[in-house]
């Protein structure tokens, strides 16, 4: 029986990249299996889930564009009641909200492609929150379908009381974002009137965790690196406990630079997050599943619609009100007119990717950061990264 090239023997831990399957051995196990030695006892688990009998990555990959769910974006509004100081839509912004023919054309593109599947809408901003009534009006008519939506809001609107309206429409989760503790978070995230917004927060976080799923989104450079654990204590203490932590390393930003030079290297972001996740857990946060599953990104499910007020589609989240980044137009009978072909991405692993056995959790990485940095190679992060694979296992 050959080995998976997607393998990796982590101390007393075999993980599969591909698979997702980890398994804790003996000393003399992991021994034998790097010897390419299956042993008796092992043979079934090892065939399901390390074996190179199901490492076929064009599968997965066709797997993944054959989703059994729909999951288009609908940005709702580039109003926004926050003025955050590193705003990648800042320079693109627009007094301008969601208008009944773009509804109708999102609604109808819907319809025309879920095919019996589950339907799962992103809303998004600006301030999805500030177009609550068109989040209702979308809800009631997709009611008859298989349909629920998350939001990705700042947090300021989502009461308790807003949560309890929305549920029964279809709300499961939402990404709210916290980037520090109160004094860190309020000179990043505020009003547009200048008042700090944690207090606001913390207060929503705690009313709505037992409802509804919440990934907590904290934005890390080296500005607020050193404030993250003391944020992680003042959740415990608040009896913030419940929610899905989401550390994200920024990224350069073509759009934004001026706040985006101060991001963490390449070299140093495995051990960042490595610090963060045993630092979580620490204080009781649980490290996810999924920060070791395959690493598709949005940008290739060309299904998967990132739709703004105008109608204008964008390949992620990341070019909203950038007409530079605009690859169709969204009419209002559902159909898609094409405007840039070359923003329709495909997946295409490079040979330099394909012997690797990371391979599985970043898929050649980001596109668009590889057209500004010629790859956007994550190994080095990963190798650290797959270790906390144990953590997840104690």
């Amino acid at each position: 029986m050959a080995l998976s090239k997607f393998n990796l023997f982590i101390e007393d831990v075999l993980f599969n990249t591909l698979t997702g399957y980890a398994i804790k051995l003996n000393l003399w196990e992991i021994e034998k299996l790097r010897k390419g030695i299956v042993p008796e006892h092992l043979k079934d688990i090892i065939e399901e889930g390390f074996s190179a009998a199901d490492e076929d990555l064009d599968e997965e990959i066709d797997k993944f564009l054959r989703k059994p769910v729909l999951e288009p974006t609908l940005v709702l509004t580039y109003n926004c009641n926050f003025d955050c100081i590193y705003c990648f839509q800042k320079g693109f912004r627009k007094n301008v909200s969601v208008s009944d023919k773009v509804i109708r054309g999102f609604v109808n593109y819907i319809r025309k492609n879920e095919r019996g599947r589950k339907v799962r809408i992103t809303y998004f901003g600006g301030e999805p929150l500030l177009q609550l009534r068109k989040i209702e009006e979308i809800s009631r008519e997709l009611s008859d379908l298989k349909y629920s939506f998350s939001v990705v809001t700042n947090g300021s609107l989502l009461t308790r009381k807003i949560a309890e309206r929305l549920i029964p429409l279809g709300l499961t989760y939402a990404q709210i974002t916290l980037d520090g503790p109160k004094e860190v978070h309020d000179e990043r995230r505020f009003f547009v009137r200048g008042k700090g917004s944690f207090d606001v927060i913390v207060k929503n976080l705690k009313e709505v965790q037992d409802l509804i799923k919440v990934v907590l989104r904290i934005n890390i450079d080296v500005k607020n690196l050193t404030e993250i654990e003391e944020l992680l204590d003042e959740l415990k203490r608040e009896g913030i406990n419940k929610v899905r932590l989401d550390p994200h390393l920024v990224h350069s930003n073509m759009f934004r630079n001026e706040w985006w030079d101060f991001t963490i290297s390449s070299k140093a972001e495995g051990d960042v997050l490595v610090k963060f996740w045993e630092t979580a857990r620490k204080y009781g946060f649980e490290v996810p599943h999924d920060v070791f599953r395959l690493g598709f990104c949005v940008a290739y499910s060309n299904e998967d619609i990132v739709v703004d007020p105008e109608g204008n589609i964008y390949p992620c989240w990341a070019f909203t009100g950038n007409p530079l980044y605009v690859k169709g137009k969204l009419e209002e009978d559902g159909s898609v007119k094409v405007t840039n072909k070359s923003l329709w991405w495909k997946v295409k692993i490079e040979d330099k990717c394909k012997s690797c056995p990371y391979l599985p959790l970043c898929m050649g990485g980001c596109k668009f950061l590889s057209s500004i940095n010629g790859d956007d190679c994550k190994r080095e992060a990963y190798e650290k990264v797959v270790r906390l694979i144990r953590l997840v296992m104690d």
